[in-house]
């Protein structure tokens, strides 16, 4: 219960943050539409106005788990099995686009060769959660939910970023890649 409480109050934060700084735009990367309703619903009873865009894996793309006998099984997340979590989505007037996580290499069977790894690695080492809040901006500014230079928050349970979006192409550039104004962790 402590946890789920250090979540609500970090996801009021990263709100907070954003009201403070006139940031109208909040990105979270979804598996399932849970959280972000739950910040919907706080964004309706407090009446701020901030725009929710939820990031998922590709539409209908299957993901791989172990079970506890280390069997390997697929499975494909519910915000991007077919169309129920974006009209549940929809109604509520939040926005889910998906797309390829960009650090992510495509499967090769028994290959490993993933250049993009070193970049996720690198963001990972500042927290581990930050290299999936890169690429959430990064999918968001592809599909055209943040324009390039536009001044966002993307969040998961533990850690946020106040960022300016960019498109994946660009994520280098000295003047228009990617700039992280501010990590805000939960405490």
């Amino acid at each position: 219960m402590k946890n789920l409480e250090k979540i609500k109050s970090f996801f009021n934060e990263s709100i907070s943050y954003c009201i403070e700084n006139d940031i109208e735009k909040l990105i979270m990367f979804i598996k399932d539409e849970k959280a972000i309703l739950n910040i919907k619903s706080f964004l309706e009873e407090e009446k701020f106005n901030l725009k929710l865009i939820a990031v998922t894996f590709p539409a209908n793309e299957k993901m791989y788990q172990l079970d506890d006998e280390e069997n390997i099984s697929d499975f494909i997340p519910e915000a991007a099995n077919g169309k129920k979590i974006k009209n549940i989505l929809k109604d509520k007037d939040i926005s889910l686009v998906s797309g390829p996580l960009p650090f992510e290499g495509i499967v090769i069977p028994g290959e490993n060769y993933n250049p993009y790894k070193i970049i996720e690695q690198t963001f990972n080492i500042v927290n581990p959660g930050l290299s999936n809040l890169v690429q959430t901006v990064l999918i968001a500014t592809d599909c055209g939910e943040v324009s390039p230079g536009e001044r966002v928050v993307v969040m998961n349970a533990i850690i946020a970023i106040d960022t300016i979006g960019t498109n994946t192409r660009l994520l280098f550039h000295p003047e228009e890649g990617l700039r992280i104004k501010k990590v805000i962790t939960a405490v």
